[in-house]
């Protein structure tokens, strides 16, 4: 399973970081990783960074757009894919200041359905060091 985070860049830094996202990795991941006593100083940087997501309407747009397809479900606050024709589950959680996709794949379907709600999301997977912006990655799939 792999873990990603999902934060909606400010516009200001997405056109400074969007021909070198190593350097927004960077950034995000030192703040992935400080100490407590350090989290008042991190959060403030991460709050010039991002937007907070609008988790009410985000969560209820996907639930009106999507209830009706057969390998979508949600429980509680977890949006979930379970498609057997592609073997992919993926579980999407949506937090007021990042999104956390759990999936079994490199891809998930839920990219495709989260590059319409913003231009700026930023994809992070720290245990793997990979990083992307998802509309990115929508234009090579």
């Amino acid at each position: 399973m792999r873990t990603y985070y999902i934060f909606e860049i400010k516009d200001e830094f997405y056109k400074l970081y969007k021909d070198g996202p190593n350097t927004l990795y960077i950034i995000l991941r030192q703040l992935f990783l400080l100490k407590k006593q350090d989290a008042e100083y991190g959060f403030n940087i991460f709050n010039q960074l991002t937007n907070q997501q609008n988790k009410y309407l985000l969560n209820k747009n996907i639930f009106v757009k999507y209830h009706k397809e057969m390998i979508y479900t949600k429980l509680g606050n977890e949006h979930i894919i379970n498609n057997l024709f592609k073997d992919e589950i993926s579980i999407l959680t949506i937090k007021n200041s990042y999104i956390m996709l759990s999936t079994n794949h490199n891809y998930s379907s839920f990219f495709n359905i989260l590059i319409d709600y913003s231009n700026n999301y930023f994809v992070v997977d720290f245990k793997n060091q990979d990083y992307f912006f998802l509309n990115d990655i929508k234009m090579l799939v």
